[in-house]
C-alpha cells in the first residue's frame, strides 16, 4: 500500500459479521449498535485498512481517519436520493452506508421527511429513507430490512432503524427487530 497514491474512504461494518481475530486486527472506531466504522483503502476500497498496514505505511490512526473523512466529504456531491416518499433510496456508488457519515448531508435530509429522519441501513449498499412522521414509510423500511436479513444478503449491516437526532441513535420508539 503506497499511502501518496492511496485513498481511504471510511465505511460502516458489522461486528456481528466480523471474526473476533479480524476485529483486533482491523482499525475500527465505535459507531453505533453492533456498527463501528472501518477504512477502506483503494481505489478499488475492497481490504479493510489493518493495524499493520498503518504500521507498514507509518501512517498514524488519527491521519487516517482525517484523509478518510477528507475523502468521503469531497465525495458528497456525488450522493443522489431517488424514489418517492414515502421511501427514499441513498445512491452512492455502492457505497451507500458510507453517506451514513456525512452529518451534513443528513442535516439537509432531515427538512425533507415528516417527523424525525428515520433510515434502514441493512447492507453496505442500501440506505433506505423516511421519517417517523410516515407509518407506511416507516413500515416498507422495516419490511425490507427485515427481507433482506431473512434472503442473508451479502454486506449485511443492522436490523436496527436510525433516526436522525443531531448524530445517529437506534431508534427505540419503534418496536426492535427481534434478535
Amino acid at each position: 500500500m503506497d499511502v501518496m497514491s492511496t485513498t481511504f474512504l471510511p465505511v460502516l461494518v458489522s461486528l456481528d459479521e466480523l471474526d473476533p481475530q479480524d476485529e483486533e486486527d482491523i482499525v475500527l472506531d465505535e459507531f453505533l449498535g453492533g456498527l463501528a466504522v472501518g477504512y477502506a483503502s483503494g481505489p478499488p476500497y475492497q481490504g479493510l485498512v489493518t493495524w499493520r498496514d498503518l504500521r507498514q505505511i507509518r501512517l498514524h490512526p488519527h491521519d487516517l481517519r482525517r484523509y478518510a473523512f477528507e475523502s468521503l466529504t469531497k465525495w458528497t456531491a456525488e450522493v443522489q436520493v431517488d424514489g418517492r416518499p414515502p421511501v427514499l433510496m441513498v445512491s452512492f456508488g455502492g457505497w451507500e452506508s458510507s453517506a451514513v457519515l456525512l452529518d451534513e448531508f443528513w442535516e439537509r435530509m432531515a427538512a425533507q421527511v415528516p417527523g424525525e429522519l428515520v433510515i434502514g441501513v441493512p447492507a453496505r449498499d442500501v440506505v433506505m429513507v423516511t421519517g417517523s412522521g410516515s407509518p407506511l414509510g416507516v413500515e416498507k423500511v422495516r419490511r425490507a430490512v427485515d427481507r433482506m436479513f431473512f434472503a442473508g444478503s451479502r454486506g449485511l449491516l443492522s436490523r436496527d432503524l436510525l433516526v436522525w437526532r443531531r448524530g445517529w441513535e437506534i431508534w427505540r420508539h419503534y418496536p426492535p427487530h427481534p434478535h
